[in-house]
């Protein structure tokens, strides 16, 4: 029974991934692109067609323009590298109203980093606008054991200058099973992605005592039917939970529509009749 359900949920995961990649697509965010070191763009100038050049942005992030120079790019978009060109050419008095289109021919240099419970965790590279279930599908998708909820770290500069770490929790199951898009943010070089694993246990009077996946709102009454019952000398009447409180185990009786939490340890104690 267990087996079966783990297999269900499997297929749900699946099902919900391939229906989200389906309604997904990478070209929704390209506009928001920032352009990184060893991307390769295509730049032409309307009318100037000595001006179009084919370029690769260098590790400080610059390139270099005909009759302009070196122009630092990276981190910025398209279009405020159109504005950017755009501009030297005005200000420099060479193009009176230069019309600059860029287009980013070959994405390089991005990498993000997705570890916890996911079949393969490690680093991949990003070949330009990449959601979450883009990293996900690379990574093989999520083991029977991550949870419904999981974090994306990304680094980013503060107002004084200084670098920040800021946490986007995206709830997994909404995305998956819900076909949520909003949860499948889009990823910037550098994200780490953490899957954490989310389970709880029961044991005692069941049939089948272990570890099962955390579901959202489950009750201590899902979790004996996803332990297969009680045994006949299982009492619905002497149940406990332990639960963590910080360093410290607290233990208290429970009923059966009580919340299970992760990490919880759900008891089943034998009726004394």
């Amino acid at each position: 029974m267990f087996q079966a359900l783990k297999n269900i949920h499997a297929v749900l995961t699946a099902a919900g991934l391939v229906l989200c990649l389906a309604l997904s697509s990478l070209p929704a965010h390209a506009g928001d692109y920032l352009i990184g070191s060893q991307d390769v763009l295509k730049i032409t100038v309307f009318e100037h067609p000595d001006l179009s050049i084919e370029a690769r942005v260098s590790e400080e992030g610059k390139i270099t323009f005909p009759l302009v120079g070196e122009v630092m790019i990276k981190n910025l978009t398209t279009r405020q590298v159109e504005q950017s060109i755009a501009s030297k050419l005005s200000t420099g008095k060479i193009i009176k109203k230069p019309q600059v289109s860029v287009f980013v021919s070959q994405y390089k240099g991005r990498k993000v980093t997705i570890i916890g419970e996911v079949v393969k965790p490690g680093q991949y590279e990003i070949p330009g606008p990449t959601s979450l279930l883009d990293t996900i599908s690379l990574a093989l998708g999520l083991n029977q054991n991550a949870g419904y909820e999981l974090t994306v770290f990304r680094k980013e500069q503060a107002a004084n200058g200084k670098e920040v770490t800021r946490k986007i929790a995206v709830d997994i199951d909404r995305l998956l099973n819900g076909g949520d898009l909003k949860q499948d943010v889009e990823l910037k070089n550098g994200d780490v992605i953490y899957v954490p694993k989310a389970v709880f246990y029961v044991y005692g009077e069941v049939n089948r005592p272990g570890a099962y996946r955390m579901e959202r709102g489950i009750t201590v009454k899902r979790a004996i039917a996803l332990a297969g019952g009680l045994t006949p000398k299982g009492s619905l009447k002497r149940m406990e939970i332990t639960r963590k409180q910080g360093e410290k185990d607290k233990t208290a009786g429970a009923g059966i529509d009580d919340q299970v939490a992760i990490d919880d340890v759900v008891r089943i104690k034998e009726s004394i009749f």
